[in-house]
């Protein structure tokens, strides 16, 4: 893990002092916001999987005049021990969000920075507000999460110029230590965790899964470009075929590609005028490769002339001469 080290910051933030777990019944937890008027607090909240746990974030000044993007005026966040009723964590952080919590009272948080700047950094701390991750990050977070008993996070970021960009990062939490960074290269709806075998577990719209082992790598892609081509998403099928088509294909799986693009446009690809020509020219593609030329040439005609820039005019020509 001596390439990733460098990138570790593991001190205890500054601004990150948990209070003193004490007996207090006057917050109230309703409709995903928790109140703690004896606190001055109000702020979205998220329980753990067991309900045992909650935690809570207001990504606010502290007089509550101003959320979201601002220059200063830091936020809070509020971890609660719901079996004894007692607030175990009241701290702040610049801009607090997207909070999760485990079954062992371990939570993760990310702030968003105060500033314009792609930046961002993902906190996974312990039950009692101890730092076990710090991952200051030159990119804006996207999503993140924490699994049910505590021993895995995850964090995923936007586009950057940086190489913080477009990264989907594992934590072993146990240890407290990165596993990977990767660029994702496959869509997806939803990430979930495999505590045993230490993997993310990426769900797809329309129900389909597959899975990055502990190292980074797709267990299997065969199984990756096959719940992509059964999405529900018109853009995850269209897009998985189109790489699969560029890496070369077997005859059945040119023949799973195609019925897959077909349905894609029953999906909805065909009532959005971006997509459609694009679900045009990879159907094309997917006969030509097939040898069904005549389909093909249907196929770049009506995706040229929905948008003439769409790329298959080359390809059209060729194919036309050559019949």
């Amino acid at each position: 893990m001596g390439m990733f080290d460098w990138l570790f910051r593991m001190h205890k933030p500054r601004d990150h002092k948990p209070a003193k777990a004490h007996a207090d019944k006057s917050f109230e937890i309703a409709g995903g916001f928790l109140s703690s008027p004896s606190n001055d607090y109000h702020g979205l909240c998220k329980h753990a999987p067991g309900k045992s746990w909650a935690v809570s974030w207001n990504d606010a000044t502290p007089d509550g005049r101003r959320g979201g993007h601002r220059e200063e005026g830091e936020g809070r966040y509020i971890l609660i021990d719901l079996i004894n009723n007692a607030i175990v964590v009241n701290a702040l952080m610049s801009r607090p969000n997207n909070g999760a919590v485990a079954d062992n009272g371990s939570f993760c948080l990310e702030d968003w920075h105060f500033g314009s700047t792609l930046s961002g950094t993902f906190h996974v701390f312990t039950s009692q507000g101890l730092p076990i991750i710090t991952k200051a990050l030159t990119a804006n977070i996207l999503q993140s999460g924490i699994s049910r008993n505590g021993l895995l996070a995850y964090c995923l970021t936007a586009n950057s110029p940086t190489e913080d960009g477009r990264k989907l990062a594992l934590y072993d939490l146990k240890e407290g230590v990165e596993l990977f960074a990767v660029t994702p290269q496959r869509a997806f709806k939803r990430i979930g965790f495999d505590e045993k075998l230490m993997q993310l577990v990426v769900k797809v719209s329309g129900g389909g899964e597959y899975r990055y082992a502990a190292d980074g790598a797709l267990v299997d892609e065969d199984a990756a470009d096959a719940a992509l081509l059964s999405s529900a998403n018109y853009t995850d099928v269209i897009l998985t075929a189109e790489t699969m088509l560029k890496d070369g294909c077997s005859t059945s799986e040119l023949e799973r590609i195609l019925a897959a693009v077909i349905g894609s446009r029953a999906l909805g690809a065909d009532d959005n005028p971006a997509w459609k020509p694009t679900a045009l020219k990879v159907q094309g593609l997917a006969h030509e490769e097939l040898g069904q030329g005549r389909e093909a040439i249907g196929c770049y005609e009506e995706a040229l002339r929905l948008n003439p820039k769409i790329g298959v005019k080359r390809k059209l020509d060729a194919l036309v001469k050559r019949l």
